[in-house]
């Protein structure tokens, strides 16, 4: 090859290159978007099997503010939860949870679901279930609107959460 057809070569990729790159970077958006929300979901698991697992209440909690959310067990001792978790999502992710109809009282009425904070909090019983008056809805956005948007919601049989596309509110 001469100079002049590498240098051909070159421009052509880099004129490929400048093509795909802005398509590109809206593939990555989405897939950041997609993996924060299996994520969650993940987390939802984890709780579930963890108040299985060692007989006490779980919460999930998450704060809107600075998009983090994490798991807890409730505890009333000083030492706290050793095996408690914390999340935050990328910056450009925000976290919503609508505002639901149920008061914030556990069933058996011996403790406030929500954190210290008043956080939406997705509260797992001990034989596995959620609480009556956990969060029914996590949305995550990524922008403005719901076209780049993911909710994390309770599945119709109401024994988990599943992913799917955000709907109108």
């Amino acid at each position: 090859f001469t100079l002049i057809e590498l240098i051909f070569v070159m421009v052509l990729l880099a004129i490929g290159a400048a093509m795909v790159a802005p398509s590109m970077a809206s593939f990555y958006r989405g897939r950041l978007l997609s993996s924060e929300a299996k994520r969650v979901l993940a987390l939802v698991h984890y709780g579930q099997s963890r108040a299985i697992a060692e007989g006490v209440p779980v919460l999930l909690w998450i704060n809107a503010k600075d998009s983090s959310y994490g798991l807890r067990v409730p505890s009333t001792e000083a030492a706290g939860d050793n095996h408690a978790t914390r999340f935050t999502a990328d910056p450009t992710i925000k976290l919503d949870t609508p505002a639901t109809d149920t008061p914030a009282v556990s069933e058996q009425d011996d403790e406030k679901l929500g954190l210290t904070d008043g956080l939406p909090v997705i509260r797992f019983t001990p034989d596995g279930f959620y609480d009556e008056s956990s969060v029914r809805k996590i949305i995550l956005r990524q922008g403005e609107g719901n076209e780049n948007a993911l909710e994390v919601v309770q599945t119709a049989n109401r024994l988990g959460y599943e992913i799917r596309p955000a709907t109108a509110n």
